[in-house]
């Protein structure tokens, strides 16, 4: 179990190293999900539409599209530079890769979604404040269920020439219980009600999440051999 601890820990420090280095990954993630969000404030007029019933899907939309970009270089870098390869060849198990590949993706995500959760509360005049604990749960959930499955696909799409598009092809279907769980629950979190009333919802994306992780587990051996 500490082998497993300390590959996995391997995997996530050289990705934050190279990340910290170029600050490539971050940057267009961030810059991405601005843009949807400005694209959004100027194509919505709330003056006649509440930016609590809007807001939420816009969220989730520049989230999401976002977080492909990080998904689509996850892989990528690896097999560009031949690194897959040395991490094939590791006497390391293959679920080892798995999880330090989700937990980098999973931070990376997380650390834009709390940079842009300040701009979204100011462009749409949303108090976010006072919501804020049960917004976390929302969005670690929904995080959580995209990177474990967007992790097991980005593995299979990096051996395609045409990977860019085939991700988000195989990845946006396959998520649609969970993204339409979270805009729900963020809709219902910026409403004001409690997470006692969303448990439905809660227990819905957090069996996803626990499917997807256990097929990873399952098929990343078969997936990287490939």
């Amino acid at each position: 179990m500490n082998l497993f601890i300390s590959q996995v820990s391997a995997i996530v420090w050289k990705d934050f190293t190279i990340e910290f280095k170029t600050r490539e990954l971050f940057s267009a993630m961030f810059i991405f999900a601005l843009l949807v969000i400005l694209i959004f404030i100027f194509s919505v007029n709330l003056s006649v539409v509440e930016a609590s019933e809007v807001g939420p899907g816009i969220l989730w939309v520049a989230f999401l599209f976002s977080g492909t970009i990080g998904l689509n270089r996850s892989f990528a870098l690896e097999k560009e530079n031949g690194c897959l390869m040395a991490l094939m060849l590791m006497p390391a198990d293959r679920t080892a890769i798995y999880f330090g590949k989700l937990i980098s993706n999973f931070v990376f995500l997380t650390i834009m979604e709390l940079f842009i959760l300040p701009l979204f509360m100011i462009f749409f005049n949303i108090d976010l404040l006072e919501h804020l604990f049960p917004l976390l749960i929302v969005i670690f959930l929904g995080t959580l269920g995209f990177c474990a499955l967007g992790t097991l696909l980005s593995s299979l799409a990096s051996n395609l020439k045409t990977r860019e598009i085939m991700l988000p092809i195989l990845l946006y279907p396959l998520l649609v219980p969970i993204v339409i769980a979270v805009v729900r629950m963020t809709g219902q979190v910026l409403a004001g009600e409690p997470l006692s009333e969303m448990m439905n919802w809660i227990g819905l994306t957090a069996s996803f999440d626990i499917i997807y992780i256990g097929v990873s587990i399952m098929t990343i051996d078969h997936i990287l051999e490939e």
